[in-house]
């Protein structure tokens, strides 16, 4: 494990070390309950877009640009712009998802 070293109110230093703990450990799941709940709108949203796109041209975004015609319009490089930035946040926000998921897993193993 490591060590991650947290400024807190001086009286909040001072109570019980098992309180203090379980307190710390209460906000974090808190916290990450609330962000896995946001992340979790953000991912449905990013796939909504990324889903559309390759219902729109029947294929992934890597084939996209790799058959995108030097000539290609600018509806199709607006395009490519934007199926590439969701496709960036969807797999941004997987990751994120994915350590929240874990965060609560561990905190909730050490409240059992």
């Amino acid at each position: 494990m490591a060590k991650v070293e947290l400024t807190v109110p001086d009286k909040l230093s001072k109570i019980d070390p098992d309180l203090r703990d379980k307190l710390l450990a209460g906000a974090i799941r808190e916290v990450a309950s609330v962000q896995l709940r946001e992340k979790e709108e953000e991912l449905k949203e990013a796939k909504k877009h990324v889903l559309e796109f390759e219902d729109k041209y029947k294929k992934k975004l890597e084939h996209f640009e790799k058959d995108l015609p030097e000539d290609a319009d600018y509806k199709l490089h607006e395009d490519l712009v934007e199926w590439s930035f969701w496709s960036d946040v969807l797999v941004k926000v997987q990751g994120l998802v994915k350590d929240l998921r874990f965060v609560l897993a561990k905190t909730n193993e050490g409240n059992s």
